[in-house]
């Protein structure tokens, strides 16, 4: 009796006992420091890129196939079953051979966090301040996620509340909104959370939104909708904001670790190396460096190397004067040596050599494009920290939004909607001056000023995910893609080096104008709801 008395008391003691390591659905809502865990877990679900499902389930801008590789700044290397060689070059992605297979379904399980978040902490009684923001960080980052999708496929369903089948029904199934409809969405959600967001955060609390990036997220989104007045607008208030942004002085080092969270930095997301790690150093490498072994995955084209301007402030299309075919790496852009390894470069307390001829070089030119080398012949150097090795956990952060985007981004918008002004050319050549290039030439019509901020914006944010948008966007696609993407191929002739551009093996991509411009939508998705309709042509 007295035992089982005991065991009963001891019983309803244990019931009540909450367990230490885990939050319960009746806990996380109890007091703001629990519902703040929350809220860490959403910014964890934060993406750079779509997700890749090939070798490593991570996001593209992190991974073995980043979104550079599917436009003409750069193509996969030779690594087997990369969905950018494999897929979008032949153009043998559909509904049911999606190149992202997962991004919609990932998104939309963030969404829906965010909403469960909104809809706990709106009622709850928190300190008015500690609300506010929470639930400020909490829009800004439904908002992410919805252009996430918005990029890759257009208009998509905008749910608000989160949603439960076995309460709702089929009423959970909802038709897409438009894009139109998607772009005022964001417009207001980010204009309203930027109300209650700080204009900095402490260095312990680095990576949480500020004003800036929900501005900046906002500012893009007009940006890719031609919503030229409200981009401008958006993006001049951004310069104005007094939250110290600025250019850093180094182009190629503010990627770096060591520089983490500098002052052009407006929106990165945060890793840390063991806890959550990226090992893109394991991909994105020259195939062999001093320490270590890489799959080289990335292999940025001769197109890409045309574009950047030698100092005089001239490609060698245009006739620039330092231009020098035996030597044609010399005096260009300062940018180009930041980003490209090219041949004789230095990288790693190495030199790189893509040329053909020297034994046992796996970094040589590959001319089929399947024999392990380069396929153009050049490797990618930006955002890659050479002090990392590869294949090693890193923990470098990922810079989604900095200074030079809501440079760009004004003054692409300011010239569309108004033609050029001082405040272009004062935008385009800060960002030309750290390039070490001259200043653009005064008396630019519209459509010259088009071209090159279209040019400036390719050099200065070449390999940070922005170009297919831009090609789609600028509605420049097939025409980019009507030929073949370019390579370097290197030989010696006679004790003297000889430099002859060829197209890249394997590299004509593909392109249908009818439907490219978007991604088809999985087939899955419109399995499991009807109501989505695809996009055309697919």
């Amino acid at each position: 009796m007295f035992l089982s008395l005991f065991s009963s008391a001891c019983n309803d003691e244990i019931l009540d006992i909450q367990p230490t390591d885990q939050l319960t659905d009746a806990t996380v809502w109890s007091n703001a420091a629990n519902a703040g865990l929350f809220l860490n877990d959403i910014y964890n679900s934060l993406n750079p890129g779509p997700q890749s499902t090939v070798f490593t389930n991570l996001p593209s801008e992190i991974s073995n196939d980043p979104l550079d590789n599917f436009s003409d700044n750069s193509i996969g290397g030779s690594l087997a079953g990369i969905p950018s060689y494999v897929n979008f070059a032949s153009g043998s992605y559909g509904p049911s051979t999606p190149i992202f297979p997962g991004h919609w379904d990932s998104m939309y399980k963030a969404i829906r966090k965010c909403n469960v978040f909104i809809e706990n902490v709106s009622p709850a009684d928190y300190d008015a301040n500690v609300k506010k923001s929470y639930i400020a960080q909490a829009r800004f980052l439904r908002a992410y996620f919805y252009k996430q999708l918005m990029n890759l496929y257009g208009g998509v369903p905008i749910i608000t509340k989160s949603l439960n089948q076995s309460e709702d029904g089929e009423s959970i199934f909802q038709a897409r909104n438009s894009y139109e409809e998607c772009v005022a969405f964001l417009q207001t959600e980010c204009e309203e959370a930027a109300t209650d967001l700080p204009l900095k955060v402490t260095a312990a609390e680095a990576g949480r939104v500020t004003k800036g990036a929900a501005l900046a997220l906002k500012g893009e989104a007009e940006l890719y909708a031609s919503k030229w007045e409200d981009a401008a607008a958006t993006n001049l208030k951004i310069i104005n904001l007094g939250a110290g942004y600025d250019l850093f002085a180094d182009y190629a080092g503010l990627f770096y670790v060591a520089n983490e969270n500098n002052k052009e930095v407006i929106f990165d997301i945060q890793y840390a190396a063991n806890v959550k790690p990226e090992v893109k150093e394991g991909y994105w490498n020259p195939v062999k460096t001093t320490d270590g072994t890489s799959f080289g995955s990335v292999n940025p084209t001769q197109d890409m190397v045309d574009t950047y301007e030698f100092l005089d402030g001239k490609t060698e299309a245009e006739g620039s004067a330092l231009f020098d075919p035996s030597n044609p790496y010399a005096n260009r852009d300062k940018r180009f040596a930041a980003s490209i390894i090219y041949d004789g470069a230095t990288w790693k307390g190495g030199v790189i050599n893509t040329r053909l001829g020297i034994a046992n070089n796996r970094n040589q030119l590959d001319e089929s494009g399947s024999g392990g080398g380069t396929r153009t012949g050049y490797w990618l150097g930006k955002i890659i920290d050479p002090s990392i090795v590869p294949r090693v956990s890193a923990g470098q952060n990922s810079i989604i939004w900095r200074y030079a985007d809501v440079l760009l981004n004004y003054a692409e918008a300011k010239n569309e909607n108004t033609g050029p002004d001082q405040s272009i050319y004062d935008a385009i050549n800060k960002l030309r001056t750290r390039g070490g290039l001259p200043n653009l030439t005064t008396g630019l019509t519209q459509d010259q000023m088009r071209e090159k901020i279209r040019r400036e914006r390719r050099v200065e944010l070449f390999f940070e995910g922005k170009r297919l948008f831009d090609l789609w966007r600028w509605r420049i696609a097939e025409d980019v893609f009507s030929k073949p993407l370019s390579a370097m191929k290197i030989t010696v002739v006679a004790g003297k080096l000889v430099y002859q551009k060829q197209p890249a093996g394997g590299a004509k991509v593909t392109f249908d104008k009818s439907k490219n411009y978007l991604m088809p939508i999985p087939a899955a998705v419109i399995a499991q709801n009807p109501k989505i309709t695809q996009n055309p042509g697919y």
